[in-house]
């Protein structure tokens, strides 16, 4: 048995003078794969991050009978020609949720697809498909469950457009009525839905193709049918969460970084948050420069996670780290999910004062209101860390987070189970390094 790879950080060393560079967006790849079933003609995709995440839908598409070929490491063509199956294993259904995105191209396909109710993917809530199965069933979709598999079909009509009010504007749920929608007979509106950039990006890609998508105001989607649709050609826009994730290490430390030929718009909303606290940034054709307080220390903060526009549910872990060093006390009020805190208990062995609340400590509209979940935090800052040896979770982001309070802590800090990283982070050891990180991996 080979032994299990570790990532060990010796922290406490300001990171200054780094540069990195961003993958493409892994968020938007995976849905762009699975878009690719909706054609027989070829689809390529430019750009696309080296990252486990992007192995398995690929994996997913193969079993499928779908064609996958490698141009180079960052550019796949797909061809969905040959897919001939339409039961996904429950092997393929645990290794990824986003298996249900084949529901619709393969009921567009065959009529019927089964495929596990067991989908995998982060532990970050209960995250059911209900709205998925839902707004299939709106579409014409007979669903049945029957020996821990969904039972799909339609009848000889197809897939045929709805008006689908969504209870709330849910990422991939709006993602896969998107992806449903074009192909179905007559006209889908889709409201409160999600306007996430990695969605307007798939539905770039879909136009490509020959949809229809109409974007208007208040979050809606209206999508006519096409009786077919084409091969493109596309490139993967920047991953905002590494992005993200990266800048928090710099500021955390107290240094800066350079995030290489990142554009603006994807990160606007977290340079405004990181600049109440009195970070400072610099946007130019090099990409963004972040740069934590030349005097005195980062400012405490109050942050709601909210959906697009708002702050991200994603950033808020590696964030958290930020709030342990800044001055004051500082809160975080969750609102996307129900059980995305527990990662704070790591944080609080290393010497961070997080307190954990079921009481929504803001303002925003938050569907977890007087229901028990633990979701918001005051954290007093600024407290010393100390490294420590953890497992990291199957929350990606609150790995992530981990790796950033090893750079801010003293001593050494050993983190196992980085399969979870590497899921979404291409060379994270290798570009904190170019950070000036002192950071190894060891036994790989």
């Amino acid at each position: 048995m080979s032994k299990e790879s570790i990532i060990q950080i010796t922290g406490g060393r300001r990171l200054t003078g780094g540069r990195v560079s961003i993958a493409g967006s892994s968020n938007q790849v995976t849905k762009c794969i699975m878009a690719a079933m909706l054609t027989d003609e070829p689809v390529l995709i430019k750009g696309a991050p080296e990252v486990n995440e992007r192995r398995m839908v690929e994996d997913l598409f193969a079993a499928l009978g779908g064609q996958v070929e490698y141009l180079d490491e960052k550019t796949v063509r797909l061809t969905g020609r040959t897919i001939d199956k339409s039961v996904l294993s429950k092997q393929l259904c645990e290794r990824n949720r986003i298996a249900i995105l084949a529901a619709g191209p393969l009921l567009h396909r065959f009529k019927k697809v089964t495929l596990a109710a067991t989908l995998g993917g982060d532990k970050i809530g209960k995250r059911p498909v209900d709205f998925h199965i839902r707004g299939l069933q709106e579409m014409g979709a007979n669903v049945e469950i029957e020996d821990g598999c969904y039972h799909m079909s339609v009848g000889d009509g197809g897939l045929h457009g709805a008006h689908i009010t969504m209870p709330f504007p849910s990422v991939m749920t709006t993602e896969n009525l998107i992806i449903t929608a074009v192909l179905a007979r007559g006209r889908t509106v889709i409201e409160n839905a999600a306007v996430e950039p990695e969605i307007l990006e798939l539905v770039k890609m879909l136009q490509k193709m020959g949809a229809d998508i109409v974007v208007n105001a208040n979050r809606t989607f209206i999508i006519q049918g096409v009786a077919k649709l084409r091969g493109c050609e596309l490139r993967v826009m920047p991953d905002r969460n590494q992005a993200v994730s990266f800048a928090v290490a710099a500021l955390a430390t107290g240094g800066d970084v350079l995030i290489e030929k990142l554009p603006h718009d994807p990160v606007y909303s977290f340079l405004n948050y990181i600049q109440r606290m009195g970070a400072e940034f610099r946007v130019n054709s090099e990409g963004v420069f972040v740069s934590a307080p030349k005097n005195g220390r980062l400012r405490a903060s109050h942050i709601e996670v909210e959906v697009h526009p708002g702050f991200m549910t994603d950033w808020q872990q590696p964030f958290m780290v930020l709030f342990t060093q800044a001055e004051g006390t500082s809160i975080l009020h969750e609102t996307i999910f129900e059980d995305r805190l527990g990662y704070t208990q790591f944080l609080n062995q290393m010497g961070a004062n997080i307190s954990l609340f079921s009481c929504c400590l803001g303002e925003a509209p938050c569907r977890f209101k007087n229901r028990n979940f633990v979701h918001s935090a005051i954290i007093q800052g600024p407290t010393p860390l100390a490294g420590g040896q953890f497992r990291l979770p199957t929350d990606i982001r609150a790995g992530m987070c981990l790796v950033v309070a090893g750079l801010v802590a003293s001593g050494v800090t050993r983190l196992t189970n980085i399969q979870e990283l590497q899921r979404k982070y291409d060379h994270l050891v290798p570009k904190l390094q170019a950070m000036g990180a002192d950071v190894q991996l060891i036994g790989e």
